[in-house]
């Protein structure tokens, strides 16, 4: 049969491609190469730990484990592999429960706040590795099957067929991923049209293509998503900051647009406070690489 009379469902390269042209069309396509590796990342790891050690980001993290856990991906004895660690929001508190937790992230300084964390927290069974999924070799690094549990939670290091088909050829069981579909935070798109141009594209929604491809390749993939709505307020420093780290793989920070972000704020700054009003849908998706 040739591949063109397959049901579209089962034709895996239809679902490749159709994510390669989502990547090329979404808001990361447009950042500028120089500033999407490690150095972006470095310069976030602050305001992220921060952020995510807030009320909201503890409750975003409780309700990760619960789907784990869901989803029987908490047993005890696990050597769990975590791909783009953060500053260790799950890493730690999987550690907890597991053997041994290997954090890769690229990001030095994601992976010293980590460290710092798991001093502090007596954890010990943390593996920190400095290294971008795209030049693991898993047969180097002696990671081929090594790991009960994968997983790649709101990390960009799955980014097609190939980075997604080594986090599987890492796993000797469950694989997890999780990811924001759509996204939509106050001011963003204002800002976008006046200081870039045109409508801002969207995030890509990479999970929908990955359940797609998963299910072409012949697994048994469980997709679940969530629709969130909250209102952050923020210090205006704090909401400045936060812009131009958005901003800042686009476009030059230059003063004119640090000017066009500080007047926005402070437009939309009341009672000394900035509203962040967020958006957004998130999917969760698990299987076994055993069953297909």
């Amino acid at each position: 049969m040739e591949n063109m009379e397959l049901p579209l469902f089962e034709r895996a390269d239809f679902w490749e491609e159709a994510w390669r042209e989502e990547h090329r069309n979404s808001l990361y396509g447009r950042r500028r190469l120089e500033r999407d590796g490690s150095a972006y990342w470095n310069r976030r790891a602050g305001h992220f730990a921060r952020q995510t050690g807030s009320e909201e980001g503890k409750q975003r993290v409780a309700g990760i484990l619960h789907w784990l856990g869901h989803h029987g991906g908490l047993e005890k004895d696990l050597e769990v592999l975590d791909i783009g660690c953060g500053t260790g929001n799950y890493a730690l508190p999987l550690a907890r429960r597991a053997r041994r937790v290997v954090a890769l992230d690229p990001a030095a300084e994601m992976l010293a706040i980590l460290k710092e964390k798991a001093a502090a927290e007596g954890i010990n069974n943390v593996e920190p590795i400095q290294m971008a999924w795209e030049e693991v070799d898993l047969e180097k690094q002696g990671w081929r099957e090594a790991f009960d549990l994968v997983l790649a939670l709101m990390s960009p290091g799955i980014k097609d067929a190939a980075t997604l088909q080594k986090m599987m050829a890492a796993s000797r069981g469950a694989c997890f991923l999780a990811g924001h579909v759509r996204q939509e935070i106050s001011g963003r798109r204002e800002l976008w049209q006046e200081l870039i141009g045109g409508e801002m594209p969207p995030i890509p929604a990479d999970v929908l293509y990955i359940f797609h491809l998963l299910y072409a390749w012949g697994y048994n993939p469980s997709l679940e998503l969530e629709h969130k709505v909250s209102t952050r307020e923020l210090e205006p420093d704090q909401a400045i900051e936060e812009m131009e780290i958005f901003f800042y793989p686009h476009l030059e920070l230059t003063p004119a647009v640090r000017r066009a972000i500080i007047n926005h704020v402070q437009a939309n700054t009341v009672n000394g406070r900035y509203l962040s009003r967020r958006e957004m849908t998130v999917a969760y998706l698990s299987w076994n690489v055993n069953l297909h």
